[in-house]
């Protein structure tokens, strides 16, 4: 089964667009689990509340899948930090690229080669499902933060808790090799490049914040 990465960014967006991204990447999740697609684990580059962007790694046809929301996705919200005269809609990037096999990238990380153990902070927590009978209802779940890169990986794939830890710390190697292939090959710049392709006019969604703090769906404009 073909793998791909949901990136949400924030480009080079202030605060407020990072926290936008964090509330995108949870509203992503879930709609890739209603269409769909198995997620395999979440990739977090920054703070987990404001990040620069997350990485969704799924199972499935996801070009397919989330087609209409590829593109620009607009937040609308006056910031409470920057006055009358602030700007009130803040925008973020939502993409898919291929990974694994798929991308020919990663093959040599297997096993966690390369990541200090002592560097990594693990916790447990409890696994997100539908329900019923399938729930991971025990802590088997895991958290894993690989402190000097930031990056942070979730996975519940397994029953077993000690197997999640061992998945999680094969991602974070998958990740940093891919970093380093990536600065070989294009360079720093050329790796973020994506964060600079936000365009910010006709974004696919519109969003405003409910009375939850939870994103809900203004408009939609439809897919060409």
């Amino acid at each position: 089964m073909s793998r791909a990465w949901v990136q949400i960014s924030a480009g080079r967006g202030p605060v407020e667009v990072r926290r936008f991204v964090a509330r995108l990447a949870e509203r992503m999740e879930a709609l890739c689990r209603e269409r769909g697609l198995a997620v395999v684990d979440v990739t977090v580059h920054g703070d987990e509340d404001a990040p620069a962007s997350v990485e969704i790694l799924v199972e499935g046809d996801a070009r397919g899948s989330l087609e209409g929301e590829v593109g620009t996705h607009a937040l609308v919200e006056k910031s409470a930090k920057r006055g009358r005269a602030a700007r009130k809609r803040w925008f973020a990037g939502v993409a898919v690229h291929p990974a694994g096999a798929d991308a020919g990238v990663g093959a040599d990380a297997g096993g966690g080669a390369g990541v200090d153990l002592r560097e990594l902070e693990i916790s447990a927590c409890r696994a997100s499902g539908p329900g019923g009978q399938h729930v991971n209802k025990t802590l088997s779940a895991v958290r894993v933060h690989h402190r000097p890169s930031g990056i942070i990986v979730r996975v519940a794939d397994e029953r077993s808790q000690r197997a999640n830890v061992r998945r999680a710390v094969e991602r974070i190697a998958e990740r940093l090799a891919e970093r380093a292939a990536r600065r070989i090959a294009e360079g720093e710049a050329a790796r973020w490049s994506e964060h600079d392709r936000i365009v910010r006019g006709e974004p696919v969604r519109t969003y405003r914040v409910g009375r939850k703090s939870a994103l809900e769906v203004a408009e939609a404009r439809e897919a060409r």
